[in-house]
């Protein structure tokens, strides 16, 4: 029994990792895959690729969207691949595909704790946290990019997080996972340029960000966000600025929509610097928020367990991290990063408008369960009068 019990806590991580990862995909291939709008739009876009035998040029210049296509160059391609290879039964290779990806994702959010010295129960505990969340549970067996999504950005954050200044190759493979995300989708640009910004300027970055005033000057980030909004809104309802993308965003604009086709979140817009500002916050606000009038009893309590309950530790636990800060390691860095990448892709989706059903806020789900995890172990820490972490955990 005592050679059974140090098994189990010396694998209880990896146990815990398939346990999770079983009921996910478990899941999504007992519901069934589903397909949306977007995939019948990503099926016409494959069908023309493969009719320009995947001459990227003739496809780029055959098609007009309102994003440039070369956005959308990675889903497209994957669903012509799929579709030339298998035929009729490209669906079910698609969610193989999905539920590859997701197995990697957990398995990379798994080694980033691990570099961070996370205590390992804690680890297994926030895997668990991950069977609360309505996005693995739904998203996952949806015939779109997202999960694919997911799992180049935790790539990414493993990447930055475990680099090593000393060597280009980490430097080169950054900037290969980041071109991934730029040809995954329009919405990646938030993430690349937080990426950038803490890989290829780390002096920079540590020295504005890796602070322990760090919420501080993301709410400044906010703030600043919404003003400039608010400007560009107005100059362009002024005709001082001329461009179709701002057009397009005045129309929800002028309409006080917070949350795309829900009604109840509209407010009574106000044609004013203060009014547009006003209600980009109010979008930032809808971005974080749990609730939705419309989702069932289970649904709201879910997504209310996971994030209020992220929230909750990362604002009450902050200030036991400023050791970390003090320190300037890679923990700190590490706080910083997730911390920003979460705002700046809040602050990128309220400036576009956040989505009916909070799609976009999927891929930054597995951050925010990491920021929250290490936060808990640092109160931890502070609590046992840690001066350092011990060993570095290898699993």
């Amino acid at each position: 029994m005592l050679a059974l019990r140090t098994s189990i806590e010396r694998y209880i991580v990896w146990i815990t990792f398939l346990f999770v990862y079983i009921i996910l995909a478990s899941v999504a291939l007992y519901q069934g895959s589903v397909q949306s709008p977007d995939t019948g739009r990503y099926i016409r876009l494959a069908d023309l690729l493969i009719s320009h035998q995947f001459n990227y040029y003739r496809f780029y210049t055959d098609i007009e969207l309102f994003s440039p296509p070369f956005f959308y160059s990675l889903p497209v391609t994957l669903f012509a691949v799929l579709k030339l290879a298998m035929n009729d039964q490209w669906i079910v290779g698609y969610q193989t595909v999905n539920l590859v990806a997701l197995f990697f994702a957990l398995f990379l959010y798994i080694k980033i704790a691990c570099h961070l010295e996370i205590r390992k129960w804690l680890i297994a505990f926030s895997l668990l946290v991950f069977l609360t969340s309505i996005d693995f549970l739904l998203w996952t067996r949806y015939i779109l990019t997202d999960t694919v999504f997911v799992l180049l950005v935790m790539c990414a954050i493993f990447a930055v997080t475990t680099r090593t200044n000393k060597h280009s190759s980490s430097r080169i493979l950054i900037a290969a996972i980041l071109l991934l995300l730029l040809v995954a989708r329009p919405s990646s640009i938030p993430y690349i340029v937080v990426l950038l910004f803490f890989a290829f300027m780390p002096s920079l970055s540590q020295k504005m960000l890796v602070n322990k005033t760090l919420f501080v000057r993301l709410g400044i980030c906010i703030l600043l966000s919404s003003v400039f909004y608010s400007i560009v809104i107005m100059a362009n309802a002024s005709g001082f600025i001329e461009s179709d993308t701002i057009d397009y965003w005045s129309k929800w604009v002028e309409k006080g929509v917070v949350i795309d086709s829900r009604p109840e979140t509209y407010i009574i817009y106000e044609a004013t610097y203060l009014g547009t500002a006003k209600l980009h916050l109010y979008r930032m606000v809808g971005f974080f928020t749990p609730f939705a009038k419309d989702h069932s009893v289970f649904h709201n309590t879910l997504n209310g367990l996971l994030l209020l309950g992220c929230y909750v530790v990362i604002l009450a636990m902050f200030r036991y991290s400023f050791s970390e800060f003090e320190q300037n390691n890679t923990r700190a860095n590490a706080i910083a990063l997730l911390s920003t990448l979460i705002i700046f892709v809040a602050i990128f989706t309220s400036t576009i408008l956040i989505d009916y059903d909070w799609r976009y806020r999927y891929p930054v789900i597995a951050p925010l369960i990491l920021l929250t995890t290490l936060i808990f172990d640092n109160y931890l820490n502070s609590r046992e009068g840690k001066n350092n972490y011990g060993t570095r955990q290898h699993l």
